[in-house]
């Protein structure tokens, strides 16, 4: 129905259908599946909560879940990946360049040979204010706008730091 009304993306493995449906990896690698089939591009979610950080654990959790979340058919060109460390989105927190950097280099690896293909995005509290320090951290591909997206101006504000 997405794709027969004009849509090339879908976003899959949101934090919030992990958070609060409970979807797994399992159910996202079905959907990114069932989205390829269609022929739509699955922007594939990834992130890691607050209390997954702080025990140190963010890296294993969010690769783990690129891992567990890419079909065998995702080939170069077919996905992309959108890194939202759960506790950003929302609550006006950023991760540090340095963390972003730390994060995309790591699914980047986990990506392996489809990195070159594999557009990773960064996607957490964007907005205008921290869009180019953001769009311009190494291994960040571009942005997923959330909340910032409903006004004009402030889009439009991210869309110029590009």
């Amino acid at each position: 129905m997405l794709a027969e009304a004009g849509c090339r993306y879908v976003i899959v493995g949101h934090s919030e259908r992990r958070q609060r449906h409970g979807e797994g990896d399992d159910l996202v690698r079905s959907k990114t599946s069932r989205a390829l089939e269609a022929g739509l591009v699955p922007i594939i979610c990834v992130g890691e909560t607050l209390d997954e950080r702080e025990a140190g654990n963010a890296v294993a959790r969010v690769t783990g879940q690129v891992r567990g979340s890419l079909p065998a058919e995702a080939g170069a060109g077919a996905v992309v990946v959108a890194y939202e460390p759960v506790w950003a989105i929302g609550t006006g927190r950023t991760a540090t360049a340095d963390d972003i950097a730390e994060m995309h280099a790591a699914i980047g690896a986990e990506l392996g040979d489809l990195r070159a293909g594999v557009p990773i995005l960064y996607g957490g509290s964007v907005k205008s204010g921290n869009a180019q320090a953001i769009l311009s951290t190494a291994g960040v591909d571009g942005a997923l706008v959330g909340g910032a997206s409903l006004t004009l101006e402030e889009f439009w504000a991210i869309v110029q730091a590009a």
